[in-house]
């Protein structure tokens, strides 16, 4: 069960709030609201969220919360939609309100600015923070500070692209870590003058 779906499934416990009378006064069905609840619809969309937080007075974040989030990064007001982009498209110096091709949105549980985005992580490197498939938050205007998680761009690449990795800073020289012990790939990889900062991880949301 998706931690929507148990966030869910409490709230309407706690409110007395039957599947029947929820559909009902957010304009629902309820087979919409069933599917929610068994996991049939795991993240619903932002106008049925929103919905659903006013029939049982509760606010977006209570019903999407995940646990999982980083240490520092904790629920504030003022949640924003962001955009779930390519590894590509975070490599490209565009600014994301620029992109019209976008149709999948994600409610960011934390404070995130208006160039925010998101990615669906790949690969195994950062285990275990970021399992593949987990969705991460990222915000190109938070400092970009040793030991922050980054998005990073190398654009003397030939394809640039994207990788999430953990910045660390040792004398003078700033390098990319992998986190996962395990990880068969280069554990430190050095930050060249050719790589930028696409945007620091600020959140993550886990989709089960």
């Amino acid at each position: 069960m998706s931690t929507f779906a148990q966030n869910l499934r409490a709230l309407m416990e706690k409110r007395g709030v039957s599947q029947n009378e929820l559909a009902r006064s957010a304009g629902l069905t309820q087979s919409a609201i069933n599917k929610i609840l068994t996991g049939k619809t795991k993240q619903p969309g932002i106008d049925t969220t929103e919905a659903i937080a006013r029939v049982l007075n509760v606010s977006v974040a209570q019903l999407i919360y995940t646990p999982d989030l980083p240490k520092d990064a904790d629920p504030v007001a003022g949640f924003r939609r962001v955009p779930l982009i390519s590894w590509v498209q975070a490599g490209l110096p565009t600014p994301v309100a620029s992109l019209d091709d976008l149709d999948k949105w994600y409610i960011c549980p934390v404070s995130i600015s208006n160039e925010g985005f998101a990615l669906k992580v790949r690969g195994e490197s950062m285990e275990p923070m970021f399992y593949e498939g987990d969705i991460v938050f990222i915000d190109p205007e938070v400092p970009a500070e040793s030991g922050r998680i980054v998005a990073a761009v190398d654009d003397g690449a030939a394809d640039p692209e994207a990788t999430l990795k953990k910045l660390v800073k040792d004398g003078p020289d700033y390098y990319l870590k992998a986190l996962n012990p395990d990880w068969p790939g280069p554990k430190f990889q050095p930050f060249t003058q050719s790589m930028r900062i696409a945007g620091v991880a600020v959140g993550k949301y886990v989709e089960l």
